[in-house]
C-alpha cells in the first residue's frame, strides 16, 4: 500500500496535469474566438471603407463649380455647404473596426482627401476571395494596405505596386490615375447585411456607441477588461444583425 505522502504526491501531479490540460483548452478557445472576431471586423472594415470611399467620390462628383475638388476634411462629408442646398454625403464618420478609433489614415493629393485606410498594422486573416472591386487587397501584409480610394474607383481596387508604407499626412501613397467608377460596391453583401442597410446602420450605430464607451472607460485597449468590453460589444452587434 502506498503511503499517505505518496498518495498526496500522485494527487498533486494529477491536479497539475488537469490544470495544464484545461489551460491548453482555454487558450485554444480564446484563439478561436479571437479569429472569429477578427474576421467579422474585416467584413465590417470592407463595408465602412466602401461607404467612405463612395462618400468621397460623391463629394467630388457633386462639386457645383466646373473645377471638381475632393474634401479637405472627413467632416466636410457630413455637411457639404458648397451648393445652394446642403448635402450629406456621409451619415457619420465611422469607427475603424480594427483600431476602435475614428482616426483613419488619409490618402491625400494636394492637401485633399481622395481615400481612407485603417491604421492597423496587423496582418489580415483574409488573403483572397475578395469581390471584384477589391481584388487588389489580396495578399496584403497589413490592414493599412486595404486602401479605399475614390480616385481608383470601385472597379480597379488597389494596385499592390502603389501600396507602400502609408501615413496619416500628405506623405501618403501615390494614387492611381484610374477613372472613377460606380458608387457603393458589394460590401453590403460581404458584411452579412444584404438587403437591409437600415438594420446595418442601426446596429452599427449601437456598436459605435459601445466601442466608444469601452475605449473611454477601460484604459489600455490591450487590457483584459478592455478586451472583454470590446468583445461583448461586438457579440451584441452580431446578434443585432441576425
Amino acid at each position: 500500500m502506498p503511503s499517505g505522502k505518496a498518495q498526496g504526491g500522485f494527487t498533486y501531479i494529477g491536479l497539475l496535469m488537469m490544470i495544464a490540460v484545461s489551460g491548453i483548452g482555454l487558450a485554444a478557445l480564446g484563439e478561436a474566438w479571437h479569429t472569429a472576431s477578427q474576421r467579422d471586423k474585416e467584413q465590417e472594415l470592407l463595408f465602412v471603407g466602401a461607404q467612405m470611399q463612395a462618400a468621397i467620390k460623391q463629394y467630388y462628383q457633386q462639386t457645383p463649380s466646373p473645377i471638381k475638388e475632393y474634401p479637405a476634411t472627413l467632416q466636410a462629408l457630413l455637411l457639404d455647404k458648397r451648393g445652394p442646398k446642403p448635402q450629406h454625403h456621409l451619415r457619420r464618420i465611422y469607427i475603424d473596426p480594427m483600431t476602435a478609433s475614428k482616426e483613419w489614415g488619409l490618402i491625400k493629393e494636394q492637401e485633399r482627401i481622395v481615400g481612407v485606410y485603417s491604421r492597423s498594422t496587423a496582418r489580415p486573416f483574409k488573403q483572397d476571395g475578395f469581390s471584384e472591386a477589391y481584388q487588389g487587397f489580396a495578399g496584403a501584409e497589413r490592414y493599412e494596405d486595404w486602401q479605399f480610394s475614390a480616385k481608383q474607383g470601385a472597379d480597379s481596387g488597389v494596385s499592390r505596386a502603389n501600396v507602400g508604407t502609408p501615413s496619416n499626412t500628405s506623405q501618403s501613397p501615390t494614387a492611381l490615375s484610374a477613372p472613377a467608377a460606380s458608387s457603393i460596391p458589394t460590401a453590403v453583401a460581404e458584411s452579412g447585411s444584404t438587403g437591409n442597410p437600415e438594420k446595418y446602420a442601426s446596429c452599427g450605430a449601437a456598436l459605435d456607441a459601445a466601442n466608444l464607451a469601452c475605449h473611454s472607460g477601460c484604459g489600455a485597449l490591450t487590457s483584459p477588461a478592455c478586451q472583454s468590453c470590446l468583445g461583448s460589444a461586438f457579440n451584441s452587434y452580431r446578434q443585432c444583425l441576425r
